[in-house]
């Protein structure tokens, strides 16, 4: 028998129609790993190390959200955590916030639900201040709040995970922007409303990395007039640091021009098949692609910084769960058929009526809604 840390390299999973799926978003740091560890009641021990740029991590999710989608896989819902102990939202958690919101569009935000989280680190007069702040102001959470996304705090522990998560146990699915104009509208990245978002940030940097560049080369001027050989070097080398980020920002937007199904054809990032379509033969983990990595159930190439674990458990007449995690966007594939009782904890009584410790049947490897020990 498999245990969880096991499997993570051996689960084999293909998500289906009826699944439900629920997207976990967030910054960085703001209690993906955890608030899912909770759902089911086990740490999955998850480390997520980041993707490297906004341009990486919108494609990311777009490879993901493309490619379910055009399999008639839809989400149920989507949660977004964000940390009340951030004293305010500026930087990047407001660009992140900014580019969520064009990712999902209007008419999915009812299907949304906006989660403070690390509430015990926090004085509660404090928490409440930020959380006000937080909906009081349009361009943060008041408006995907006016628009129908329920606002929820997470309070580290499974009953408040379990809450918030039992909201999409529903029939309900949504469909994302991003979703509609990748597979319907056969867009490029950067011509999506997330893209262009996006895109006018990379505009805004450029611009004034071009204004610093140009101060600095006026100073350099003058250290080389006035023969300060010391400054001279210093702002060389200041210099060289400014054009590697402007080019840096111009790959980033060149990133963007591509389209789901070159991602698809060229992605290191985890993908699915469609219902019904696994190729043993095509998709073995030594496979070439994302084939042998959505079967080993792990990015092919150890240097990626693309955390991703699959878990599936099988349950007596509660059917199948499957968490598949990635960051910055954690997608949760929850219990095929829902009971009342919702998400089970990871603790097993197979059809044999024997009791095993948290871990991954066998049988849930073989795609069974029972195991079959004697």
């Amino acid at each position: 028998m498999s245990t969880i840390s096991e499997s993570h390299h051996a689960t084999k999973f293909e998500p289906r129609p009826t699944d439900i799926i629920v997207a976990v978003m967030g910054m960085t740091g703001s209690g993906k790993s955890t608030f899912i560890s909770h759902c089911v009641g086990v740490d999955l021990g998850i480390v997520g190390h980041g993707l490297q740029g906004y341009s990486e991590v919108l494609k990311a999710i777009g490879v993901w959200m493309g490619d379910t989608y055009s399999k008639n896989i839809k989400l149920n819902g989507i949660i977004y955590l964000h940390r009340i102990t951030d004293p305010r939202m500026v930087g990047s958690a407001k660009k992140n916030l900014f580019i969520f919101k064009k990712l999902c569009g209007q008419n999915a935000l009812k299907h949304v639900t906006l989660a403070t989280t690390m509430w015990e680190a926090v004085q509660p007069s404090d928490g409440e201040r930020r959380e006000r702040e937080l909906l009081e102001t349009q361009e943060f959470w008041g408006y995907m709040q006016s628009k129908g996304a329920d606002v929820e705090r997470h309070y580290n522990n499974r009953e408040s995970a379990m809450r918030i998560l039992s909201k999409f146990f529903t029939e309900e699915q949504v469909v994302t922007t991003l979703q509609r104009e990748l597979v319907e509208g056969k867009k490029e990245v950067l011509d999506t409303a997330a893209g262009m978002e996006l895109n006018s940030e990379y505009r805004v940097m450029e611009e004034n990395l071009k204004r610093e560049l140009q101060r600095t080369v006026e100073d350099l001027k003058e250290a080389q007039k006035a023969k300060d050989e010391e400054s001279a070097r210093e702002l060389e080398k200041y210099r060289k640091q400014v054009d590697d980020k402007i080019a840096q920002v111009l790959r980033d937007r060149e990133d963007l021009k591509v389209t789901l199904a070159k991602m698809l054809a060229t992605s290191t990032f985890p993908i699915v098949s469609a219902p019904g379509s696994f190729n043993h033969g095509a998709r073995g983990p030594g496979g070439a692609g994302n084939a042998g990595r959505a079967e080993a159930g792990r990015p092919g190439n150890p240097d990626s910084e693309w955390s991703y674990a699959k878990q599936q458990v099988t349950g007596r007449g509660s059917s199948r769960t499957f968490f598949s995690v990635h960051d910055p966007c954690r997608l949760c594939l929850n219990a095929r058929q829902i009971r009342d009782s919702g998400v089970k904890t990871i603790e097993r009584m197979c059809s044999a009526g024997k009791r095993d410790e948290p871990s991954i049947h066998p049988s849930a490897l073989n795609g069974s809604e029972d195991c079959d020990s004697n």
